[in-house]
């Protein structure tokens, strides 16, 4: 019994050991668990289709164990196999996520990923796209793609990337697309694509590079994109796209490129906007060719027949000819614009029969001849704006009847023949007229005939000043009956920057309103001119007038005493008193007459010859009160300039003392100028006193106006001119 009850004791006692020792078991188990579990996260795959998303997710300690958990069974054409993290921070691209999905696109974009390693992606056999852009990373070290070797497009814009190592892209036979633009690379190394045999497209726009070295390209012979645009490169080497089968694209656009000649170059459309280039030469693979804003003034090709080129922009470059563009036949699409090319020459497009859009904005062209134009029958687009066209004949575009845009602003043009439009140009759709000379009643029978024909009209570009000037519907125009409105407007818009207190910046908008200053001027000097003529032309006439009767009263003068003569002589051999008593007293009575005819013809000389005097004093002191007139703007415009050197110099005296010395001489110079100007003034007013006192002493009773009548009518002839 005894035994008994000890060996139950003892089992008693090891059941409790074990039961104790499989509880201490579970607590660190337990322990273990809640550990792992504050350290990790896990994702689970809810999607019924191919793509999941997972938002939100914050990973802040690189530490961080993410793991990927799928929702269930899905059928084949609902596995998930395109993924993406939104509005997430990852640091690191999470590894796990291969090896519980087949991924094939990883898009983590914008997730402050900092860094790649080299077993990043050594389970992704399957992935095909990957999207790495917005995030942080600096560079890219050898093998880091190990593992995808299916990759066919790899995004890493956007990054902080400054340096690639030679063998980073290793293994990534399939890749066709490459985005590295938008990070802080300097320079590749030569065999950095070499691995790359597929590769077609590559960006690496908005980075610093300064050169690229000459066999760079020599292993990607099916490279067709290459964006280099805003970088800093400013020679390339003329075997750099030795390699290269033909390129679809070729961007370069932005950059400090002094010179384009390649060996054996086949792109088709090449950009190469905002660069330096002196002389462009064409090859002929290249089919849309843009080289605007560079300073290119010599354009050469082996030879201009076997070229394709279709579209061709050259505009603000320093062409002064249109030497070899006029031999490239295959031209549709045009752009001079901003070069001083100057007169066209009749054959100037001559072989460009295929030319739809042509663009001679801001050309120096000041008059178009007939013919110049006859070969562009397939013409929809002509701009001709902002030249110096006083006048355009629109026959001259006859042939170009498929025209559907015109654009004639900014010239100086005054009228042209409106019926004409229509019957020239059956298909125009839109017509440019701003910026002209036109008076405000016909540009308003011009705006609604043309409106009448659906045609749409205005000032499609920029205009300035145009709210508070004279226009309809916004055009500007001059308006007779107020010639001073224009200039009370410039005024206006100059005492804007007179009283500025900051420094002005741009000068374009006070350029434009001089231009239209300077324009309003001419354009009344022109008025002035022509009234003047006219009303001379006008006095001339009266005076001819005037010497054309003088001259026939002589001559009546001179018949009428012949007839008294040969009268006087049948007296003498008269017999009969009473007759020749009667002959006498005729005689007498018209001996008389014509007496007192002298007389008054005397005085009718005597009367032109102070007209005479008269019509030169006027024309005097016509002259005399310009030249017043004149003086006084002078002198008042010194005043102006005075008040703003004065203004001027009290400001520099508070910045720096150290320029009160050479404001002081400026004020004593403009003070002289001053001084010569009123004594100038002085001198024309004494010059007025003197003729004003002549002209009172004259004996003319009346004035020329009365005499001859011809004040009012001349001045209603001046008012209706």
């Amino acid at each position: 019994m005894l035994i008994f009850i000890q060996t139950t004791i003892i089992l008693t006692s090891e059941y409790l050991f074990m039961k104790y020792l499989c509880f201490a078991f579970r607590f660190i188990f337990l322990l273990i668990t809640i550990s792992t579990m504050t350290h990790g996260i896990v994702l689970e795959c809810y999607s019924s289709g191919q793509n999941c998303t997972f938002s939100g997710v914050r990973i802040d300690d690189i530490s961080t164990e993410v793991t990927f958990r799928s929702s269930g069974s899905y059928y084949y054409n609902s596995i998930p196999r395109f993924f993406s993290f939104v509005d997430s921070v990852l640091l690191e691209v999470p590894r796990r996520i291969f090896d519980t999905f087949t991924v094939q696109s990883l898009d983590v974009n914008d997730c402050e990923i900092e860094s790649l390693s080299r077993y990043t992606f050594e389970k992704a056999k399957e992935l095909l796209w990957l999207n790495m852009s917005g995030n942080t990373l600096t560079e890219l070290s050898n093998y880091v793609f190990s593992g995808a070797n299916k990759l066919s497009l790899l995004d890493l814009k956007n990054n902080n990337i400054s340096n690639i190592e030679e063998k980073a892209f290793y293994n990534l036979g399939l890749l066709t697309t490459l985005l590295l633009s938008g990070n802080k690379l300097k320079a590749f190394d030569d065999v950095v694509f070499s691995h790359l045999p597929m590769l077609k497209k590559l960006y690496a726009a908005n980075n610093e590079l300064e050169t690229l070295q000459s066999a760079l390209f020599q292993h990607n012979p099916l490279l067709m994109v290459l964006f280099l645009q805003s970088n800093k490169l400013v020679y390339l080497d003329k075997d750099l796209f030795d390699g290269i089968e033909v390129m679809e694209y070729l961007w370069l656009r932005n950059n400090s490129l002094t010179s384009f000649e390649f060996n054996g170059l086949k792109a088709k459309r090449v950009n190469l906007i905002s660069n330096k280039l002196k002389k462009i030469k064409l090859v002929p693979s290249f089919e849309n060719l843009f080289l605007s804003n560079n300073s290119i003034s010599e354009i050469t090709a082996d030879d201009f027949a076997e070229l394709k080129l279709s579209r061709l922009d050259l505009a603000w470059n320093n062409l002064s000819s249109m030497d070899g563009i006029d031999k490239i036949s295959s031209l549709e699409v045009l752009d001079l614009s901003h070069n001083k090319i100057g007169a066209l020459k009749l054959t100037s497009f001559a072989n460009l029969k295929k030319l739809v859009d042509l663009n001679l904005e801001e050309t120096a062209i000041t008059n178009l001849q007939h013919g110049t134009f006859s070969q562009l029958t397939a013409l929809k687009r002509l701009d001709i704006s902002y030249n110096k066209l006083n006048r355009i004949d629109f026959d001259i575009f006859t042939s170009s009847s498929e025209t559907e845009e015109i654009y004639i602003e900014g010239n100086r043009l005054k009228e042209v023949n409106i019926d004409e439009i229509h019957k020239i140009f059956p298909n125009l759709k839109k017509i440019s007229i701003a910026d002209n000379n036109w008076n405000c009643s016909f540009l308003t029978r011009m705006i609604r005939s043309l409106n009448a024909l659906s045609i749409t009209v205005g000032g499609f570009k920029t205009e300035n000043l145009i709210n508070d000037k004279t226009n309809v519907k916004g055009i500007y125009c001059t308006d007779s009956t107020n010639p001073l409105a224009d200039w009370n407007v410039t005024v206006k818009h100059l005492d804007k920057y007179l009283n500025a207190s900051a420094p002005i910046e741009d000068y374009s908008e006070i350029k434009q309103i001089m231009q239209n200053a300077i324009d309003d001027i001419n354009r009344f000097t022109d008025q002035r001119v022509a009234i003047a003529n006219k009303s001379e032309l006008l006095e001339g006439e009266i005076y001819d007038l005037t010497k054309k009767v003088i001259s026939v009263e002589n001559e009546i003068y001179e018949v009428k005493k012949t007839i008294l003569e040969v009268k006087m002589a049948q007296l003498a051999n008269a017999t009969n008193e009473t007759y020749v008593s009667n002959d006498l007293k005729k005689m007498m009575q018209e001996l008389n007459d014509l007496t007192l005819s002298k007389l008054k013809q005397t005085k009718e000389e005597m009367e032109f010859k102070i007209y005479q005097q008269s019509f030169k004093n006027d024309k005097l002191d016509e002259k005399i009160t310009e030249t017043t007139g004149k003086l006084l703007a002078i002198s008042k415009q010194i005043d102006q300039s005075r008040g703003s050197l004065f203004l001027s110099h009290n400001s520099m005296e508070l910045k720096a003392s150290s320029t009160a010395d050479n404001t002081a001489s400026s004020g004593t110079g403009s003070t002289q100028i001053m001084m010569v100007m009123i004594l100038c003034l002085l001198i024309a007013l004494l010059v007025l006193v003197v003729m004003a006192t002549y002209r009172s002493r004259m004996p003319c009773g009346r004035k020329r106006g009365e005499r001859y009548g011809t004040s009012n009518t001349l001045a209603t002839i001046v008012d209706d001119i």
